[in-house]
Order: structure tokens, then C-alpha cells, then sequence
């Protein structure tokens, strides 16, 4: 089973990463003494192959980011957690801690190359989802995807339909995992005490075998 602690990762970051993030911290946008480590991996967010960085900038404030890129004439702007730069089409910092000399933050930028949705099995029939992240991390492929006001009937159906396909099941009031006769897993998460609610999916797919 997805681990909680996985899951709340990933549901957070669905949560806070802005879509149109064009471009990677680089050249004029980067104060010298940042560090940026990769993380994640092959990941693709609303259908935008995009890249992620861990930011820790050790003796730079954001106060002192925004300087900087002021005396380069660069736009920004900033929205709760959330500091975008237009440049390049764009570059979104998810900021995670900040102090008077310091701060740490979460980079997510575009990336060139062009992936694949891996894709769920056929007798799961979903629509459109309103968020539809993937990410590849150790050995395995997770595809997360939220849909907006769905109906409990349509969930129970759902359940029904996996179920019958399902190697074993574990399921209770709002959270439903099956292990796939292939050995992947479908993880959805819907408070059945509402008619009406948001529906999440995490389907892992445990060998990496498509393009």
C-alpha cells in the first residue's frame, strides 16, 4: 500500500504548484550562493512535462531575491506560499521556509523533453481529471489524479468495478486500496459521508516498462 506519508506529499504538492511554470532558475535569475538539488523524477504535471528542485539559499532572504531581481528589471510576484518569476515563461517557488538571512523553497520548472501518462486499466473509466500529476521514484510510477464533485453513486461503482479485478482489497468510509492481479495499485480516496466530493486517485505502477 502507498505509504501516508507519500500520499500527503503528493497531494500537497497537486495542491501547490502553479501549472504555467515555462523555465528553470539559470544564469541572471540564480543569486550565486543558491544550491538547487533534483528531485523527483520523469514527472509530468497536467499533461506538462515538467522538473523539480529542492532551493536552499544559505545567506539570501527572499527580501534580498526580490533585490536582486528588481535591479534586473525582472517581474515577480508573490501569493501566500507561492513566488512566481516571468521570465522565460515563467518559474514558480513554493516557499517552504524563510528567515532573515536565509530561506528554503521548492522549484518547479519546464522541462524539454516530452513524456507519457502511464495509463490506468480499461475497465476503470474515469473522465477528465482537474489535476493529473506523475512521477517515477524508486522503481516505480505513481499517477495522481483529482476529480472535482463526484457523485458517491459513481464512486461505489467505481470500487465495484476494481474490486472485481482486484488480487486483495482493503477499504473503509473514505479511503479504498486494491492490489491489480499485475501487481500495480489503485489508491482512492473519497469521504463517503458526502453525496457529492472530491474524488482522488493514485494509481502505481510497480515496473517501468512504457516510453
Amino acid at each position: 500500500m502507498i505509504k501516508k506519508r507519500n500520499l500527503i506529499s503528493i497531494l500537497t504538492l497537486i495542491f501547490f504548484i502553479a501549472t504555467d511554470a515555462k523555465a528553470c532558475l539559470f544564469g541572471d535569475l540564480k543569486e550565486k550562493n543558491m544550491q538547487l538539488i533534483p528531485i523527483g523524477k520523469n514527472t509530468i504535471l497536467n499533461g506538462s512535462t515538467i522538473q523539480m528542485f529542492n532551493l536552499f539559499s544559505p545567506s539570501c532572504s527572499l527580501e534580498c531575491y526580490m533585490r536582486i531581481l528588481n535591479e534586473k528589471n525582472l517581474r515577480f510576484t508573490k501569493q501566500g506560499s507561492l513566488f512566481y518569476i516571468g521570465k522565460e515563461g515563467g518559474i514558480t517557488l513554493q516557499l517552504l521556509s524563510l528567515s532573515n538571512n536565509a530561506m528554503s523553497a521548492r522549484v518547479i520548472c519546464k522541462a524539454k523533453n516530452k513524456l507519457k501518462y502511464i495509463q490506468l486499466p480499461n475497465y476503470i473509466k474515469l473522465s477528465n481529471p482537474s489535476t493529473d500529476f506523475q512521477s517515477e521514484d524508486n522503481g516505480s510510477v505513481s499517477r495522481t489524479m483529482m476529480f472535482k464533485n463526484f457523485k458517491k453513486n459513481d464512486y461505489l461503482n467505481l470500487v465495484y468495478q476494481i474490486q472485481k479485478q482486484a488480487k486483495t482489497s482493503d477499504l473503509n468510509s473514505s479511503f479504498s486500496y486494491f492490489e491489480l492481479k499485475d501487481g500495480s495499485e489503485v489508491n482512492l480516496i473519497f469521504d463517503m459521508r458526502k453525496l457529492i466530493n472530491n474524488l482522488v486517485v493514485v494509481y502505481v505502477e510497480k515496473s517501468i516498462s512504457h516510453a
